[in-house]
């Protein structure tokens, strides 16, 4: 009865929605469709994206922003207390881009088939790819990551990697520079701003800290880096 109360209730909006995008509703009264821009969300909706699908949705109470890059299944999930919506996002498969606002009273969890990963105020990527486990790429703030075998924990922070493995395996290393110069790529596909290039703090691919100074950067995609400075 809980559970159907709560999933009466709309948590989230669709914003932005490119390619094909497959909704599946929790009430089983409704059919499947595809998804639209303003589409309202609910407890335990299902978000499938095809081959060049893509959606950014974000929750009511605070704006926290999720984005679903192609080939990804999700579950959106949320209890309302209080005006606030206890967040939790059940990832298949596929890449997210999270920017979850700071200050938020509840607890916003992401799980995976490996993994549980609770946030509060961060942005980061998550690529979720079954028997290859999970990696979770910092952006900023902190999300204590937990092998859902072994239940060990670490904590991703900005410019670090975090590997998650079936087998029990956790790792934690630097961001390594062309990783996150091809998840941008997809933001660039999906019609996203490109906002994260590296900078300071980041490895190239011999182990060494990434420049500041992007010229001597090359990539196979084509693209114009520019850099503001105070």
């Amino acid at each position: 009865l809980t559970s159907s109360i709560f999933s009466s209730e709309t948590i989230g909006l669709v914003i932005k929605q490119k390619g094909n995008v497959d909704y599946v509703p929790y009430d089983k009264n409704k059919k499947n469709k595809k998804l639209n821009i303003s589409e309202s969300l609910f407890n335990q909706d299902l978000i499938k994206t095809g081959k060049d699908g893509f959606t950014k949705f974000v929750y009511l109470d605070d704006g926290s922003a999720i984005k679903v890059h192609k080939n990804s299944e999700v579950y959106v999930q949320g209890d309302v207390e209080k005006r606030n919506i206890v967040k939790q996002i059940n990832v298949s498969t596929g890449k997210l881009k999270l920017d979850v606002k700071r200050g938020q009273l509840t607890e916003f969890k992401i799980t995976t088939p490996t993994s549980v990963a609770s946030i509060k105020g961060t942005r980061f990527w998550i690529d979720v790819n079954g028997e290859k486990g999970d990696i979770f790429y910092g952006l900023s703030g902190v999300v204590e990551i937990i092998n859902s075998v072994t239940g060990k924990k670490v904590n991703l922070t900005e410019n670090t990697t975090v590997t998650s493995l079936p087998d029990g395996k956790l790792t934690i290393r630097k961001t390594v520079s062309k990783e996150l110069m091809q998840l941008e790529i997809l933001e660039e596909e999906a019609g996203e701003p490109i906002n994260d290039m590296p900078n300071n703090g980041f490895e190239d691919d011999s182990g060494s800290l990434f420049e500041d100074d992007l010229n001597n950067t090359t990539t196979n995609s084509n693209q114009i880096i520019i850099e503001l400075k105070n």
